[in-house]
Order: C-alpha cells, then sequence, then structure tokens
C-alpha cells in the first residue's frame, strides 16, 4: 500500500472484505452485534473465532493468521489485553485498517497506557492504521457498513445525507445523532475516533474535505493531535465544504475531564476560539448546535446577507422570532428585514384583510395553504429580504398536509434559504421529518430556527475572508 493509499483511508470506508475479530454465535456479545450488523453490507465477511467453526454461516478463521488475503479492515471486537495482539496480528497479515473497539487504555491507568502505546507502534511497524481504541468504529449510512454496537438511530438514518461526523466520544455521538435523526439528519458518515492512538481528526479532516459525497464536516474533539496543523487544514476545506466543531473542556473543570476521559490534556479555549475564527471553523457549544449546524450547512446554501423575514399563523412566534433576530448573544448579527410597500401590497392582496403584512409577517390562525404559499413567494422577491423564516403550524383548521409541499416546492427553486419551523404536539418530528425527506430544513423552536439562519450569514462571512465563492 502506497502512502497516498495509506493516507487517503480509502479501503477503510470501501472495504472489499472485512474481519471481525471476536464474532460468535452467541447473542448479546459485541463480536456478534458487529458481525450480524455488517451482514446488511454485502462485503465478504470474515469472522474470527479460535473456537467456532462458523458464525451465522460464514467460516469461522482461528486467528487473524489464518485469514485469507484481500481483507482491508480488521474489527477487533474482544477484551484489551487480547486485543493487542489480536491488531497486532491483523498488520502482520496485512490488513490495511484496524478498528479496536475496546476500552480499558490510556483512559484506565498505566497498565491500559502501555497495552494503547503497543498499539500505536503498530503503524510505525507495518503499512497499517489504527483507529481506537475505545472507539464504536463507522457507521457509513451509504455502505451499510455500521460497526456501532450500541442503540444509535441507525434505521433513521438509513437513507444517508452529507454530514461527515467525527467524535472523540462515542456516546456523544450516538446520542446527539440518534435525537437528530428524530426530524431528519442526512449523515454521509460517523467516525468514532476512541483514543485516537493512530488515526485522528486530522486524518478524516484531510479525507472528507476531498470526499465528493461530504458535503459538511462536524467535529465533537475534546484535544487535538496537532492543533496548528488541524487548523490549516480546516481552512483549506472550508473554502469549498463548512468546517463545524465542538470543542468540549472549555472550562478548568471541564479540562480536568478530559484528561479523566481520553487521558490527555485539553489546551487554552481563548487560543482555541480565536484560532477557529481566523481559520475559518464554525464554532458550536453543545451537542444539539452541532448536530444544527451540520444539518443547516449540509443542506442549505450561505446567505448573501443577514435580513430575516418571518411569516407566521400565530403572532406571538413572530414577535418572539424578531426578538431572537435581534439578538446576537457574541454571535454575528442579524437584523429584521424592512418589506417593500409592493411586498406588503402584495402579502395583504392574496391574505385576509386583518393581516399584519410588516415584518414578521401575521396571516393569522385562518390563513390557509395558499396564502402561505402566496406570502412565502412575496417575501422570496423581496430584494431587501436573504433569509426567510416560515412557522408552519398546522393546528389552524384551513392548513393541511399540503402546506409542506408548499414550502418544500419553493425551498428546492428560491435562490435564498428558507427555515421551517414547526410545532404540533405529539405529531412535530413526525412533520420535520417529512420536511426534512423534502429537502427543507426545518426546526422544532423558534429560536433555534434563528440560530440557523445564523449558521447561514456565518458562512457567508467566512467565505468572504478567504476570499472563495459559495
Amino acid at each position: 500500500m502506497t502512502m497516498t493509499e495509506k493516507s487517503r483511508l480509502s479501503r477503510l470506508f470501501d472495504p472489499r472484505a472485512i474481519a471481525v475479530i471476536g464474532a460468535t454465535e452467541k447473542k448479546g456479545r459485541i463480536g456478534r452485534i458487529i458481525f450480524e450488523s455488517l451482514k446488511r453490507s454485502g462485503r465478504t465477511l470474515h469472522p474470527v473465532h479460535p473456537k467456532e467453526s462458523e458464525v451465522l454461516g460464514c467460516k469461522a478463521y482461528a486467528s487473524p493468521d489464518s485469514l485469507p488475503d484481500g481483507v482491508d479492515v480488521a474489527v477487533v471486537a474482544i477484551g484489551a489485553d487480547k486485543a493487542v495482539a489480536a491488531a497486532e496480528a491483523a498488520a502482520r497479515k496485512g490488513i490495511p485498517y484496524i478498528i479496536v473497539v475496546a476500552g480499558g487504555f490510556s483512559e484506565a491507568g498505566p497498565q491500559g497506557k502501555a497495552l494503547e502505546e503497543r498499539l500505536a507502534n503498530i503503524p510505525k511497524d507495518y503499512p497499517s492504521r489504527v483507529l481506537g481504541p475505545n472507539t464504536l468504529g463507522l457507521f457509513l449510512p451509504h455502505e451499510n457498513i455500521d460497526t456501532i454496537f450500541v442503540e444509535h438511530g441507525d434505521k433513521a438514518l438509513a437513507a444517508g445525507g452529507g454530514v461527515a461526523f467525527v467524535t472523540q466520544s462515542g456516546s456523544v455521538g450516538v446520542e446527539a445523532l440518534g435525537l437528530a435523526s428524530n426530524t431528519g439528519f442526512g449523515m454521509r458518515a460517523f467516525v468514532g475516533l476512541g483514543n485516537k492512538c493512530d488515526l485522528g481528526e486530522l486524518d478524516f479532516l484531510d479525507y472528507f474535505r476531498r470526499d465528493p459525497k461530504t458535503t459538511c464536516l462536524a467535529f465533537y474533539v475534546e484535544s487535538f493531535d496537532d492543533g496548528r496543523a488541524f487548523l490549516t487544514a480546516a481552512k483549506e476545506a472550508s473554502a469549498d465544504k463548512p468546517v463545524v466543531v465542538l470543542k468540549a473542556g472549555r472550562t478548568a473543570a471541564g479540562a480536568s475531564a478530559v484528561s479523566s476521559h481520553t487521558g490527555r490534556l485539553a489546551g487554552s479555549d481563548k487560543v482555541v476560539d480565536g484560532a477557529f475564527r481566523q481559520f475559518g471553523v464554525q464554532r458550536v457549544f453543545d451537542d444539539e448546535e452541532l448536530c444544527d449546524a451540520a444539518k443547516t450547512l449540509s443542506m442549505l446554501k450561505p446567505a448573501n446577507g443577514n435580513r430575516v423575514a418571518i411569516v407566521t399563523p400565530a403572532g406571538g412566534y413572530g414577535v418572539m422570532g424578531a426578538d431572537h433576530v435581534e439578538t446576537a448573544r457574541g454571535r454575528v448579527e442579524l437584523r429584521m428585514a424592512e418589506l417593500e410597500r409592493a411586498t406588503q401590497d402584495r402579502i395583504r392582496e392574496a391574505t385576509l384583510p386583518f393581516a399584519a403584512c410588516r415584518n414578521p409577517v401575521d396571516i393569522t390562525a385562518s390563513a390557509d395553504d395558499e396564502m402561505f404559499g402566496a406570502s412565502l413567494d412575496a417575501l422570496i422577491d423581496d430584494p431587501n429580504v436573504d433569509i426567510v423564516i416560515c412557522t408552519a403550524f398546522f393546528a389552524p383548521p384551513a392548513i393541511t398536509d399540503g402546506l409542506i409541499d408548499q414550502v418544500a416546492r419553493r425551498a428546492r427553486e428560491a435562490k435564498k434559504p428558507i427555515i421551517a419551523f414547526t410545532q404540533y404536539g405529539p405529531f412535530t418530528d413526525d412533520y420535520l421529518r417529512r420536511f426534512h425527506e423534502r429537502g427543507v430544513v426545518g426546526f422544532p423552536s423558534i429560536s433555534r430556527a434563528v440560530r440557523a439562519a445564523r449558521y447561514l450569514v456565518e458562512r457567508s462571512a467566512i467565505l468572504e475572508a478567504l476570499g472563495a465563492k459559495p
């Protein structure tokens, strides 16, 4: 394997054959869960177990040394003490990528740290790369490749999408994505970094910024292996694709927790914050925001300005939306658009006499689907409007499910981003999923919808600073 192939990670994400070390017929074991999940990929699978001759209909091999040639990925799903020897055997066999899911390494004390050092030496002695240890591995919806052995919303994410989600914490990744998948989230790939004894955030930043299926890169990171190199690569990537980072360990208590969690030190948060701004990285501060930003930036183009128009059948949400728009809280500024008189006249003619046609536009709870559509058309055509937030409520009596198509058609055709906000009691998630399936970015609160608008304005500012075009 050449260095180019080694650095590009192509066979990790598109393997010809996969070995699962620790695969077993025994239900409930991690090796069994992973092997059973990987069978859906359609790739050639080789179970490795010293005492079983067959696993789920596939011939089993006693050790990595006895595997046939052509295996691109070995998933090591056994305890830490045996995992290292198995990984070394896989490397001797010439397997280019080894995923070690076991915990109990540097995060567990001196003995575990010594084991991790042996894993870290594998790439020095063999042309193999190691992901982990203490990792959930990979989930690639487009390829049906999934090594995550805990519940993670895989069925909801199965349609795939453009977000490459790289996380140092497996639990943060799967819980955040599981929640995001309830309302629609398009994922290209999930990568659990684990303890990063070899492969780290820089390797995956380099791969996904070149990957044509990836439209946005999202990272949860607690420590950087080489912060300067990551920032340099992120700046290059950001000229083409959004790079969003949740850097945990901002406070003294958080930094101490990072050391306990990963065995590594977190850097100064002030330095991190300034560097992100300088190098075109969009910073977020919690897991919800990480998913919201990635979803928005992967589906919508940057805004051409910061002027926001809101259309709603519920005046109170228009008022709250205006407050959120005009309150920056340290983020990029937005402002409420001043609608042209012609725009207000169009809305007045298409709606009801008592509708409020200035921004925020309140077409009232007596509105129907067509009034929504006509109001959206007027706002899209107004040169003073850069972003439209549509409060799509389904409780008003004349509103039907047809409103989804009214919004979706305009979201597809408009040259301005349209963001939906909807709430409908226990049916909210279902309606947001239906919006997502039709290509509409939607959220269950007005504050999150306005925050999504900020991401688009931030992205535009980054591109301008980098001298790049959307």
